[in-house]
């Protein structure tokens, strides 16, 4: 499952040394909580904040100059993000914006990384997550070309399931349409459209308005 898709960094991605920074408060930070589709920072912008994750999903996108909207990462719970003010320019290249209801600490990125200039062990675990994301980054390209849309379409669903709840019934509901999902898989809405409806045949799930119900989850995980 994660050779098909790794867009999503999770918690478990990020060492606990640095998830300490923010839970224990060593720099100064604030929590701030945003609605579904605002808008943390636009492309091209200076942006001197970095963030780590509470709850949520947080989208990095940019758009084509055919106004064509392609996603390049998912950032869950216990995700750090903001690594800009790295880059020679300062400026953000992507957008963000929250897909579900987010609630993250914000600190200024200078403080961040005097902080961890200053802490070897914390240098350390930041400098190994750098490397990770740019690893998983280079994976994704590779999974783009070797996997059909219904295989990364199951991963994806299977990594979805670990955000939402299960219901009595055992059932998880995933909250996003086929558009968002085909935005997170990369592949076109029709391609989507038949994956889901294979699935729905084989009572792996069951389509909703603008949401959909996985109801077999072991057998989904199975086809990945």
């Amino acid at each position: 499952m994660a050779k098909i898709m790794k867009q999503f960094l999770k918690g478990n991605d990020l060492s606990l040394s640095i998830q300490a920074i923010f839970k224990n408060e060593l720099i100064p930070c604030t929590v701030r909580h945003l609605p579904k589709g605002e808008i943390l920072w636009h492309d091209k912008e200076p942006h001197l904040y970095s963030y780590f994750i509470i709850n949520g999903i947080i989208k990095l996108h940019v758009v084509t100059k055919e106004g064509r909207e392609k996603a390049l990462f998912y950032y869950t719970n216990s995700s750090l993000l903001g690594f800009q003010n790295l880059a020679k320019e300062k400026r953000t290249i992507t957008t963000a914006t929250a897909i579900l209801p987010t609630s993250l600490y914000a600190c200024e990125f200078s403080l961040l990384y005097t902080f961890v200039m200053n802490n070897p062990e914390y240098f350390a675990a930041f400098t190994s997550y750098i490397f990770h994301h740019m690893a998983v980054e280079a994976e994704e390209i590779v999974n783009i070309s070797l996997y059909n849309t219904a295989e990364r379409l199951a991963a994806l669903l299977v990594l979805l399931a670990e955000e939402f709840p299960q219901n009595e019934q055992g059932y998880i509901e995933i909250p996003f349409n086929n558009e968002e999902l085909a935005t997170m898989v990369g592949a076109c809405r029709n391609s989507v459209f038949n994956a889901l409806s294979v699935f729905q045949k084989q009572n792996l799930i069951h389509k909703g308005r603008g949401r959909l119900t996985i109801t077999d989850l072991p057998r989904l995980k199975e086809y990945v």
